[in-house]
């Protein structure tokens, strides 16, 4: 059982109910700290990974578990026909 309306609940939540902090994407910790490349090209992505999180959650703020109910159950009715 819910504890709110499954239109109140977001992927967002759901996501972080799930995940925690985690992002979805996540720097290689096992890079040589000997490697010059390894090290900044990680430093380097991290920003944009930081972007698409931060993009990412925004959508997913958007979408509420009614919203996926609601394609699950059209998705039905369509290979019903």
């Amino acid at each position: 059982m819910l504890a709110k309306d499954a239109g109140e609940i977001t992927l967002r939540d759901v996501y972080k109910a799930i995940e925690g902090d985690k992002p979805l994407l996540h720097l290689d910790t096992h890079t040589n700290p000997e490697c010059g490349v390894g090290v900044n090209i990680q430093l380097a992505l991290q920003e944009y990974y930081d972007r698409i999180q931060i993009a990412a959650e925004a959508e997913m703020a958007r979408i509420t578990l009614q919203d996926v109910l609601d394609g699950y159950h059209e998705r039905i009715k369509e290979d019903k026909r």
